[in-house]
């Protein structure tokens, strides 16, 4: 082996981040054809694609990974209530602010192309009801799930006994930020922010669900404005 038995969790954790990342981002983006225009359930469901994706390669796999692969606790890695007052607090206290960017965003036209992730509820491509709007959220809250524990807590947690706290924070911001490339720059540079911040919140709070809440808010809200408000 050409790195010390110290070394494998570390690269371990980097080479799957690594591949998981590029499978979303390269595979998880469904055909949307024709012959699904009369089946308004079949098209929306293979829409859901990108969002079940994210869940199983950034959630459930992960999970998997720790508890037989590296024998640990998923607590040690997010996955707990940890500090709650923190927790709740935190949330009460960014809630205003995530709710006003993700109004203000919905009303950028540089999104309409971008969100929903589901994009055969985009407005473009069809009106839905508040019915197929709450499933769309709850689904939506399996791939909010994945992408914080991914990064803010598999890559995070797992890097940061070797490489210490702030570079952990760092390195998972470098990478949840490129998979933002190619959606408009203000959510580009929004993401380093967000990155950088619910990455400290994950080790004030020891828990990531701060972040998830906040992540979920915001693209919830977003899609909201999106859908009902053109």
């Amino acid at each position: 082996m050409f790195f010390p038995q110290s070394q494998f969790k570390p690269v371990f954790i980097l080479f799957y981040v690594l591949v998981a990342a590029s499978v979303w981002k390269y595979f998880s983006i469904p055909v949307i054809t024709d012959s699904f225009d009369n089946d308004k359930a079949a098209f929306f469901w293979l829409g859901t694609y990108p969002l079940i994706g994210s869940f199983l390669l950034f959630g459930l796999i992960p999970m998997g990974i720790i508890r037989y692969v590296f024998r640990e606790h998923l607590a040690d890695y997010g996955l707990r209530l940890g500090i709650l007052l923190r927790t709740v607090r935190s949330f009460l206290l960014a809630a205003p602010v995530v709710i006003l960017i993700a109004v203000l965003t919905g009303y950028d036209a540089a999104f309409f192309d971008v969100y929903p992730l589901n994009e055969t509820i985009r407005p473009q491509n069809t009106r839905i009801g508040y019915s197929v709007f709450m499933l769309h959220a709850f689904i939506y809250l399996g791939y909010y799930f994945g992408w914080e524990f991914l990064f803010r807590g598999f890559l995070q947690h797992g890097l940061s006994e070797q490489c210490g706290i702030p570079t952990a924070i760092l390195i998972q911001t470098l990478a949840s930020t490129m998979l933002h490339y190619g959606h408009p720059g203000s959510e580009v540079f929004g993401s380093i922010i967000a990155g950088l911040v619910w990455g400290i919140l994950a080790f004030r709070t020891r828990s990531i669900l701060s972040g998830f809440a906040q992540h979920a808010l915001l693209g919830i809200v977003l899609d909201w404005t999106l859908i009902f408000t053109r």
